[in-house]
């Protein structure tokens, strides 16, 4: 029994006995030359579809190639190859996936170069709109409604479209988060100014470009007095926006602000009773007459100062930097009334007896 060796010992006598081949060097240069070989290969491969990609050295030749109505990148993609002017055709064809380049293309018949880049050769097939700048001069005192027929009218896109974008579009603007989001929200907010725009420009950016200039224009010089103040910014653009509607020129504005502001602080004087106001709730294309005017006083509305106490609930106009100065720094006066003059411009009174006497005088004026 001593002499009996183990299963384990009888099957490895034999292979112990035996000397092993040198083969782990044979197999490491095999390894090495197939790494080699394979990164090699997509070395070539990678460069090959970069240079298909980027047009790094490609041959210089022009082509026409038609594009149909109904086409699609794919079939684009193998003409384009057929063509020589791309090598991988699903290269290109995913390349258009990514960059949605099916959305831009315009059917139509092109002659294209194939040393272009991929994304040259995409852009060789859109048909890019010319930019028109239209220079747009908004005056002061027009309505929402006058200032986008405006912009309209001079081919910046249609009334439509920029009176729906007024109504509903998002501005991320501070001094419009106590606005409610309703239609004419904007009223007043459109600063009158001269703006440069192209023909080619959404209602969006129009309106945020005309926004963003009323928030440089509203400095803080204008601003910190409202801290001071129990008005709101809507409520001081209100004022500013009756003013610019009633003045005759800006040296009697602040004789107008302080109309207005002692008829709010009045305990007896409350309604405005401001014809400006009569004339924007009958459009001021509506207006021939003072029959006209005095119609408009009896239209039952929150902007009739003269049937409603105190503000109206918004602008009426977009007021300019002077009005809104006016609004601000009223003259301190004790005038409660005023009317206009045949040399249209106002006269002011301190109590009714004298504006009436005015009134009926022959140097009122009639309208």
């Amino acid at each position: 029994m001593a002499g009996k060796k183990n299963v384990k010992e009888y099957l490895y006598e034999g292979l112990e006995q035996k000397p092993k081949a040198n083969t782990g060097c044979l197999r490491g240069i095999l390894y090495f030359v197939c790494i080699t070989t394979a990164s090699l290969f997509l070395a070539i491969f990678g460069w090959n579809c970069v240079n298909d990609v980027l047009a790094l050295i490609k041959p210089d030749k022009e082509v026409q190639i038609t594009i149909a109505e109904d086409f699609n990148t794919r079939e684009l993609a193998r003409e384009l190859a057929e063509l020589g002017v791309v090598n991988y055709a699903w290269l290109f064809s995913l390349f258009c996936d990514y960059t949605d380049a099916e959305e831009h293309i315009e059917p139509g018949t092109y002659t294209i170069n194939s040393r272009l880049d991929y994304n040259a050769i995409v852009r060789s097939f859109v048909i890019i709109p010319v930019r028109e700048e239209v220079t747009i001069s908004i005056p002061d005192a027009r309505t929402l409604l006058e200032t986008l027929t405006i912009i309209a009218e001079a081919g910046v896109s249609d009334l439509e479209s920029l009176l729906r974008e007024a109504d509903e579009g998002e501005f991320a603007f501070s001094f419009l988060d106590d606005v409610p989001m309703q239609p004419g929200r904007l009223e007043g907010y459109l600063f009158p100014d001269t703006y440069v725009f192209y023909t080619t420009a959404s209602p969006r950016s129009v309106l945020r470009r005309i926004l963003n200039n009323f928030n440089l224009k509203f400095s803080d010089n204008l601003r910190k007095p409202l801290a001071t103040m129990d008005y709101s910014l809507n409520e001081i653009l209100t004022i500013a926006s009756l003013i610019q509607m009633e003045a005759a020129n800006s040296s009697e504005m602040k004789s107008i602000s302080a109309v207005i502001h002692n008829r709010l602080n009045s305990n007896t004087l409350r309604n405005l009773e401001i014809d400006a106001t009569s004339v924007y709730l009958m459009g001021r294309e509506n207006i021939h007459s003072a029959a006209d005017v005095r119609e408009g006083r009896l239209i039952d509305s929150p902007y009739n100062t003269f049937l409603y106490e105190g503000l109206p609930p918004g602008p009426i106009c977009s007021p300019g930097t002077e009005a809104i100065r006016a609004a601000l720094w009223p003259d301190s006066t004790r005038y409660y009334f005023y009317a206009l003059h045949v040399d249209r411009t106002h006269r002011f009174f301190r109590d009714s007896d004298s504006f009436e006497r005015f009134i009926r005088s022959s140097d009122a004026a009639s309208y």
